[in-house]
C-alpha cells in the first residue's frame, strides 16, 4: 500500500484543492467568490497529521503568497507546507524536471512521493516519469492517454483518497513488462495482452461513466496480466491457473482471479467462471483479441477451435456461454454485439467513422 511507501504528498491546487472557474480573469484570491473542492478540508486535516503535504501550480498571475491569500479564503492554509510554482521551478508542470526539482527541494527520492492531481497530461505523466507515485482525481471518468493508464491509483473524488492510500498497491505497467520478460513473454504476446487490456480499460471506463463500480485500473492491470503464464505452463496445470499462481505470489489476488477466470473452456465451471466485472469485460475483450487485432466474437470462436483442435469441442460447448457474456456486458452499454464492437475499434484504433 502506497501509505507505507511516500513521505510527501504533493497536490495539485486548481480543480484538484479548489475549484477553478475559467469566468473569473486575474489571481484568484481576488475573485468575488473562491470554494474548496468536496471533501478537501477533512482529507487535508486528517493526511497532513501523517505525511508532509505540499502544492505544486502552473498558476502564472499568482506568488506564492497570492496562492496562501486563496487558500486563506477556504480555510486550507494551516495544512499546506510548502508551495512551488512553476515559475519559482523554472519550467511548466508538464516537464517531468518540474517534479524532479521539487523532490530535490524537499531532499526526498522521487519514490517518496506522490502526485495528487486532476490533469493527466500536466499532472500524471510528467510526475510518473520523474518516478513519483500517482494519483489521477478522475471525477468524469476520463481517459488516459492511448488507453494506456500509467498512474497508479485513481479516485473519482478526494473522500477516496486517505482510503485509497490503504489499499493493495497494483503493479505498474513496467512491473507488469518485468514479469513477462521474466516469464519468456515473445513480442506477439506482450501486444495480444496490450490490446486486451487497453480494450478492457476503454470498455470498463465506458461502465463507470454508466455510474457503475468498477475499476477500470484494475481491468487495465488485469488484462495486462491474464496471460502472464501462456509460454511457462506447468505440466498438468493450465496456463491461467499457472498465472493465478504467480500473481498471488506477487501479492496481487485480485488480479490473480481475473487471470484464473479468463478461459473459454472454464467459463462454466463455478469455481473459475468471470464473477465481477472487471473479470467479465477481461474475458470478454480477450474474447475479441485475435493476436493483436479486434475481431468479431463469431471470428475468435472459430480461430481458436482451429487452434486447439484438441479443445474444440469443449469451446463448441461453451459457446452459449460466452454469448450470454457477450450479451450482458453490450446490454449495458445499450448496443448490439455488432455496434459494440465498431464502438470499440472506433476508440482504440481511432478510426474516423463514414457514411
Amino acid at each position: 500500500m502506497l501509505a507505507g511507501l511516500i513521505e510527501t504528498i504533493i497536490f495539485d491546487w486548481g480543480n484538484t484543492l479548489m475549484q477553478v472557474n475559467p469566468a473569473n480573469p486575474g489571481k484568484m484570491k481576488d475573485w468575488d467568490e473562491v470554494a474548496a473542492i468536496d471533501g478537501a478540508k477533512s482529507l487535508l486535516a486528517h493526511i497532513s497529521q501523517r505525511f508532509n503535504v505540499v502544492l505544486a501550480t502552473n498558476a502564472r498571475d499568482s506568488t506564492i503568497e497570492d496562492v496562501e491569500e486563496a487558500l486563506v479564503r477556504v480555510s486550507l492554509d494551516k495544512y499546506i507546507n510548502r508551495i512551488f510554482l512553476s515559475s519559482s521551478m523554472h519550467t511548466e508542470k508538464s516537464n517531468p524536471d518540474f517534479y524532479r526539482r521539487i523532490c530535490a527541494a524537499l531532499d526526498l527520492p522521487a519514490n517518496r512521493c506522490l502526485m495528487v492531481g486532476d490533469d493527466y497530461q500536466n499532472d500524471i505523466l510528467p510526475a510518473n516519469l520523474a518516478g513519483l507515485f500517482t494519483v489521477w482525481l478522475n471525477p468524469k471518468h476520463s481517459l488516459a492517454t492511448a488507453q494506456l493508464p500509467l498512474h497508479d491509483l485513481e479516485i473519482s473524488g478526494l473522500r477516496e483518497l486517505e482510503d485509497s492510500l490503504s489499499e493493495n498497491l497494483l503493479p505498474s505497467y513496467q512491473q507488469c513488462l518485468f514479469w513477462y520478460l521474466q516469464h519468456g513473454a515473445t513480442n506477439t504476446l506482450w501486444a495480444h495482452v496490450n490490446v486486451v487490456a487497453s480494450a478492457s480499460y476503454q470498455v470498463s471506463s465506458w461502465f463507470a461513466q454508466q455510474g457503475i463500480s468498477i475499476s477500470p485500473l484494475v481491468a487495465h492491470r488485469g488484462g495486462l496480466l491474464h496471460d502472464l503464464a501462456k509460454l511457462r505452463e506447468v505440466p498438468g496445470e493450465n496456463h491461467a491457473v499457472s498465472a493465478a499462481r504467480l500473481l498471488n505470489q506477487y501479492g496481487q489476488p485480485v488480479l490473480a482471479q481475473i487471470a484464473l477466470r479468463h478461459l473459454i473452456g472454464k467459463i462454466g465451471d463455478s469455481s473459475e467462471r468471470p464473477l465481477t466485472w472487471e473479470e467479465k469485460i477481461v474475458n470478454y475483450c480477450d474474447k475479441l483479441t485475435e493476436g493483436s487485432q479486434l475481431v468479431s466474437l463469431d471470428q475468435r470462436l472459430e480461430a481458436l477451435q482451429t487452434r486447439y483442435p484438441e479443445f474444440a469441442g469443449k469451446i463448441r460447448q461453451n459457446i452459449p456461454l460466452v454469448k450470454a457474456l457477450e450479451n450482458e456486458i453490450t446490454r449495458v452499454l445499450g448496443l448490439s454485439s455488432t455496434d459494440f464492437l465498431t464502438k470499440l475499434r472506433t476508440a482504440l484504433y481511432h478510426i474516423v467513422q463514414t457514411n
